[in-house]
């Protein structure tokens, strides 16, 4: 059995690369197919205030000392940015980044639990809670 297997790196033979001559005789490649963009992007869905978050990994305490396995999260408002810090930030590479501490404070003011029963959170449901936020606190470009 004589098979020689293709080798990668290497084009196929059986298909050569159409070239283009340009005016002044250069050769160049063809341009790239581009699909369209499309003309509108859907919006996205408006979310329903208060947001439930579910406690999957590990209920917390609210204030009365009952467990709870969900947390209730009203509408942001600029004056909770006032009050307790943007928990959101985008650095120079465009790296959207939480502040812990701050979005903490965020989720113990806008689900009215104390901050010390928010840190008893499980990390995974913490974070489920911070990123179902997250987008409340980005700038919209449209505005720009």
């Amino acid at each position: 059995m004589n098979v020689n297997p293709k080798r990668e790196g290497f084009v196929d033979e059986q298909k050569p690369e159409p070239e283009i001559i340009s005016p002044t005789g250069k050769r160049t490649m063809p341009p790239p197919e581009i699909e369209p963009s499309p003309a509108e992007l859907p919006p996205l869905d408006q979310d329903e205030w208060p947001i439930i978050v579910k406690m999957l990994y590990k209920p917390i305490r609210n204030n009365r000392g009952e467990d709870i396995k969900e947390v209730s999260l009203r509408e942001p408002r600029a004056g909770d940015i006032n009050r307790y810090g943007n928990p959101i930030r985008v650095n120079q590479e465009g790296d959207v980044i939480i502040d812990e501490r701050k979005m903490t404070f965020m989720i113990a003011a806008l689900s009215g639990v104390l901050p010390p029963f928010i840190e008893e959170m499980d990390p995974r449901d913490w974070n489920s809670c911070a990123y179902r936020l997250r987008r409340f606190f980005l700038p919209d470009p449209a505005a720009w």
